[in-house]
C-alpha cells in the first residue's frame, strides 16, 4: 500500500511539471494565436482525463493490466520523442 502511494506521488510530481511546459509552448506557436492554442491544449488535456481511464480499463479487460499500463508508458515515451523532434526556431 505504501509503495502504491509513493508511486502515485511520484507520478503526480512528474505529470504536474509537464502541464506548464505544454501551456507555455502553446502560447509560443507561430501563426496561431494564444487565445486559440491554449484552450485547444486544455481541451485535449480534459479529454484525456475523461477518455484515458476508460481506454486503460478496456485494454486491461481484453488483454491484461500490465499491457494497459505498458501502453500508457509507451504513449508517454511518444510525447517525449515528439517534443524532442519539434523544429528549433
Amino acid at each position: 500500500m505504501v509503495t502504491a502511494l509513493l508511486g502515485f506521488i511520484l507520478l503526480g510530481l512528474g505529470a504536474a511539471n509537464i502541464v506548464p511546459v505544454f501551456i507555455s509552448e502553446g502560447g509560443r506557436l507561430k501563426n496561431v494565436s494564444a487565445s486559440v492554442s491554449i484552450p485547444a491544449i486544455t481541451t485535449i488535456g480534459y479529454a484525456g482525463q475523461l477518455a484515458g481511464p476508460a481506454m486503460l480499463g478496456f485494454i486491461a479487460h481484453h488483454y491484461s493490466l500490465p499491457i494497459a499500463l505498458g501502453f500508457s508508458g509507451f504513449l508517454l515515451i511518444l510525447v517525449a520523442v515528439f517534443y524532442k523532434m519539434k523544429p528549433k526556431h
